[in-house]
């Protein structure tokens, strides 16, 4: 693929291994910029979803402008039925990124909280050599 030298080098640093596991030592900022990378196109599929919807408002005006035909209301029920779908889907994947900033919240949380535990355990430590 022609991908440039430093996205290249972040997706090779960051294949799996036989084992399915990618390997201990990847580099963090290789992985935010594979997750930099996912964000941007995530990005694009959401503009494309949005453009998919503001044509398909216009092509189902004409279904809505004849309610009450037989052949228009199982359109718009066909429709009805899939959107319903796909929202429900749209809802999944707002809650799952917006989690995103929660679970790295709780990181920070957790890294300070193991901060002060060490220095808890070093400070004990030391008093306990002068004792």
């Amino acid at each position: 693929t022609d991908l440039p030298a430093c996205r290249g080098d972040a997706m090779a640093a960051l294949q799996p291994t036989s084992s399915g596991w990618a390997e201990e030592d990847d580099s963090i900022p290789g992985r935010i910029a594979l997750a930099e990378e996912q964000v941007h196109k995530l990005q694009e599929e959401l503009s494309t979803v949005l453009a998919g919807l503001a044509d398909l408002k216009e092509q189902v005006q004409n279904a809505e402008d004849m309610k009450g035909d037989q052949q228009s209301d199982r359109l718009r029920r066909e429709i009805s039925d899939v959107l319903k779908t796909q929202a429900s889907a749209l809802e999944e994947m707002v809650r799952s990124t917006q989690g995103f900033p929660r679970r790295w919240a709780r990181l920070e949380l957790n890294t300070s909280q193991r901060k002060s535990l060490m220095l808890t355990i070093k400070a004990r430590r030391a008093r306990e050599q002068i004792a």
